[in-house]
């Protein structure tokens, strides 16, 4: 979920509708004269953020403009994670995490603690990805663009979304492959049935994150994207269905293999979810560790 990094009304909305990760924003949500005290306000909300189990995180702007002095503002509060906008060629992730290297060290942070989010927001970015995401090993998420992404291909937005389905699969594909989590982009518009829509796309699709700019969209998005129990639960009972029919013991009805495959990959993100949230409970703030 992104927030303005000035407003802490916004930001604690944000975290009490339910965000899994809070990024406050010193790019296009905070003017260029309020960003010196955005970005105290920020790293005083990264305690906020970790208290509540939600991931810390900030988007800086781009290093040739203000982001080094968005990134020295903000690292005191020991970022869980840093996005970096309109990337396009590695050497700005390769630069970015040499400067948050410098900040680990002199703040004694733990080393390579600190993530880092390329957002791909043109054409260039994308056919780059591969090299823009194992430009370091700090990248471990990626973002996809909308709105400048759609700018920069000359698409025409509708809430349907068919003009992105093409580069958000490409996406997929590029993030899969380079082992980063891929965070589908934004959905702009505030129509539920189209939103959940996209989402029941973008799940067909293999798409498990999902970033959000409203507060009121947190609740369609956990829904489609984390399994219900009684998902759960039918999933469990086809596995088991499926594996005895393999072993010659079944005389139910038929799973068919990609029926089966489809139900084993919800049990394993399931059981992800549920590491998570122990993961979450017991996480240390970062400098606290011995």
């Amino acid at each position: 979920m992104f927030v303005p990094g000035l407003d802490a009304a916004a930001q604690r909305a944000a975290l009490a509708a339910g965000a899994d990760a809070l990024v406050a924003d010193l790019e296009e949500f905070t003017a260029p004269a309020d960003r010196p005290a955005a970005r105290v306000r920020i790293a005083a909300l990264f305690d906020e953020c970790r208290a509540q189990g939600v991931v810390a995180a900030t988007r800086i702007n781009k290093l040739e403009d203000c982001g080094l002095d968005d990134l020295a503002g903000v690292m005191p509060g020991a970022p869980d994670a840093v996005f970096l906008p309109h990337v396009e060629h590695a050497e700005q992730i390769a630069a970015l995490d040499r400067a948050i290297g410098a900040h680990e060290a002199a703040l004694g942070l733990p080393a390579g603690s600190t993530e880092i989010v390329p957002t791909l927001e043109s054409a260039l970015g994308v056919v780059r990805a591969l090299d823009i995401l194992t430009a370091s090993p700090r990248v471990a998420a990626c973002l996809l663009a909308a709105e400048d992404l759609s700018a920069n291909l000359g698409a025409e937005r509708a809430p349907d979304g068919i003009e992105l389905h093409a580069v958000r699969a490409r996406f997929l594909v590029d993030c899969i492959a380079a082992g980063c989590v891929p965070i589908d982009c934004p959905f702009n518009f505030r129509d539920p049935d189209a939103l959940r829509a996209d989402l029941r796309w973008a799940r067909r699709l293999g798409l498990k994150s999902k970033c959000a700019t409203f507060a009121e969209q947190l609740p369609l998005i956990h829904e489609a994207f984390t399994p219900a129990a009684a998902e759960v639960a039918e999933a469990a009972d086809r596995v088991s269905r499926f594996e005895a029919q393999r072993a010659g013991q079944s005389a139910g009805e038929r799973v068919d293999p990609p029926v089966y495959n489809t139900a084993r990959r919800l049990l394993a993100r399931h059981a992800a979810f549920e590491q998570w949230a122990a993961d979450s409970a017991a996480r240390t703030p970062k400098g606290d560790a011995a």
